[in-house]
Formats: structure tokens, C-alpha cells, sequence
């Protein structure tokens, strides 16, 4: 791995373990750091190694895919009402259909997603998609974390 990919796992997984803590400071700190004014170089590499983390753990967590079958996601809100995915704001729709392209294996798909994220003009737009990659990967480690220790 280069030097590069490693700076960028290691901000990955800082940024998850205070997330975890929830050092509110820490990590504004250094969510201003990715998504800032000079964050572009470092925006889709942590983005996408978060996709990569959200991708291993449901894979984790799945059942066995049938072969050639096909992941999908049902949207719903906090009520447990469906979500059209043209309600969601086009960055976070990204990150979802990046994380379904990877879980495809579409990588080609994948990579445009999370291009269009990065495109996005707007910092919010990026800091509300990274954010929520974030929390589904926190989320996600602790369904498996709670697998591990559950004897059923």
C-alpha cells in the first residue's frame, strides 16, 4: 500500500474511532480537515475507504447472495415510512448507490458515485454524505461486534 492509501486508511479510522467516542471536537476538527477548503485531495479517498468499511461489514452481516443475485436497499424513514430515492439529497443518494454498486461489484459505478459526491459545489452536501458513511460504518461494526458475542 502506498504511503498515500495508508495516510488515508489511518485518517479513516481515526475518524471512526472518534465518531465512536464521540469527541465532538476531534472530529470537527478533522472533518473540517477532509471536507474543507484544501480537503480535496483527501474528500473521496476517506469517502470511498468509508464505502469500502460500510461495503465489509454487510457483506459480514449478510446471509449468503444467492448466485448471480443482486443487493438492494429499501429506503425508509425514522417512522418506518418508504423513502423514494428521489427524496433523498443527491450526494447521500450517491454514497448509497456507490455502496450498492460495491456490494455488486460494480467498482466502475462505484467510482462515478463517489465522483459526483466530490462535484458536489456545496461543503454541506459533502459533510452530510460523509457523515452519514460514517455513521453507517459505526452502526455496522456494532451489529457485527453484537454477532460476535451473541451465542445464537
Amino acid at each position: 500500500m502506498s504511503s498515500a492509501g495508508a495516510d488515508v486508511r489511518g485518517l479513516t479510522e481515526q475518524l471512526v474511532e472518534i465518531a465512536r467516542r464521540d469527541d465532538v471536537e476531534a472530529l470537527a476538527g478533522l472533518l473540517t480537515r477532509v471536507v474543507g477548503p484544501h480537503g480535496d485531495r483527501l474528500f473521496e479517498p476517506v469517502l470511498a475507504e468509508l464505502v469500502a468499511s460500510v461495503v465489509r461489514a454487510l457483506r459480514r452481516n449478510a446471509d449468503d447472495r444467492e448466485p448471480g443475485g443482486t443487493y438492494t436497499a429499501d429506503l425508509v424513514d425514522a417512522a418506518d415510512n418508504d423513502v423514494d430515492i428521489d427524496e433523498v439529497d443527491p450526494a447521500l443518494r450517491a454514497v448509497l448507490r456507490a455502496v450498492l454498486a460495491q456490494l455488486n461489484d460494480e467498482t466502475d459505478d462505484a467510482r462515478f458515485q463517489l465522483s459526483l459526491v466530490s462535484a458536489d459545489p456545496d461543503p454541506l452536501a459533502r459533510l452530510d454524505a460523509l457523515w452519514h458513511a460514517l455513521l453507517w460504518v459505526s452502526v455496522l461494526d456494532d451489529t457485527s461486534a453484537g454477532r460476535a458475542t451473541d451465542p445464537d
